[in-house]
């Protein structure tokens, strides 16, 4: 299978601080079991993965049998669980389940390269939909991106329907953000997806949890959306542009419109008035690329990095 860069906006699963679990991700990283009895697991499961590079007898089953046996484990000992002790057990699991999601998408390669040739999973052949129900039962899915791809990620609410809100503010925040953003594919093959209100909409998401967190676990990687989603806002993709052409006057209509509407009603937030500064700026600015490192500028100074 193809290894490529993932933006964290297409739709993937939750985040490891930040971690992002896809097919290409998490290859260096392996699970050091290889037998089939996982009751170990449900003795101590914030211990941390012993990474070998002696991986190559796991199978597809033996990683499931492991995600599932994590979540049940992990399911017994929340009832009455402090939120920090809660917040191990999360972070133990999504370690182990970054450091295997990429083995076993190499395992299912011949296959998971083709998913998304198919119009509908009962289109696949009857082996292929057998892997993925296999698959279903530990929560991972393949998910198209476009352009022919798959990968292989959690499902949504992975973390979100184990843990409910048994975790601390922060963390029940970001998951379910996160949850709720992966249930559509946010980008595909070079534009946009999603309409452009739902991506302003998607930068005050993060400017709230931002706000409201300064000292989550998640900043950096929240930091990172909130900048991703206010640049397409603003600029678009490639093949959904918010420009007709390089030049600054050409700012289609309906954008134009969207920008005003935004300003209007959220005019007193970060993200309004990144919003004001470009449109500001359309008229002073010599040109796109200037335009563009000016409100680069202006969106990583809303939330700078700490020294």
């Amino acid at each position: 299978m193809k290894k490529m860069f993932i933006d964290p906006r297409i739709g993937t699963a939750a985040f490891l601080i930040p971690i992002i679990m896809i097919a290409c991700n998490g290859g260096n990283q392996k699970d050091s079991s290889k037998q089939t009895d996982f009751s170990i697991v449900k003795t101590d499961t914030t211990q941390p993965i012993t990474a070998t590079a002696d991986t190559a007898a796991v199978s597809t089953e033996t990683y499931v049998a492991g995600i599932i046996s994590r979540r049940q484990a992990i399911a017994s000992q929340l009832p009455g669980l402090n939120a920090e002790k809660a917040a191990q057990l999360y972070q133990s699991l999504a370690s182990y389940v970054d450091s295997v999601l990429g083995d076993i998408a190499d395992r299912e390669t011949v296959w998971l390269d083709q998913y998304a040739n198919y119009s509908s999973e009962a289109e696949a052949p009857a082996k292929v939909q057998q892997r993925v129900k296999l698959l279903a039962t530990a929560g991972l899915e393949p998910w198209g991106i476009g352009e022919g791809y798959s990968i292989l990620r959690t499902v949504p609410d992975f973390y979100t329907g184990l843990f409910k809100n048994s975790l601390p503010a922060d963390h029940n925040k970001y998951l379910q953000l996160k949850a709720d953003e992966d249930t559509v594919l946010y980008s595909a093959d070079a534009g946009l997806v999603i309409p452009f209100n739902l991506i302003g909409k998607r930068a005050l998401n993060w400017e709230k949890f931002l706000d409201t967190y300064p000292g989550s676990t998640f900043f950096i990687s929240a930091r990172e959306l909130f900048e991703g989603y206010c640049t397409d806002y603003l600029f678009g993709e490639d093949n959904t542009p918010s420009f007709d052409n390089e030049s600054l006057n050409s700012l289609l209509p309906e954008n134009k419109e969207e920008y005003l509407s935004f300003i209007q009603q959220h005019g007193d937030t970060k993200t309004g008035n990144i919003v004001k500064q470009f449109m500001s700026r359309l008229g002073t600015e010599k040109n796109n690329d200037s335009l563009r490192l000016h409100m680069r500028t202006t969106i990583e100074s809303a939330y700078p990095s700490k020294k």
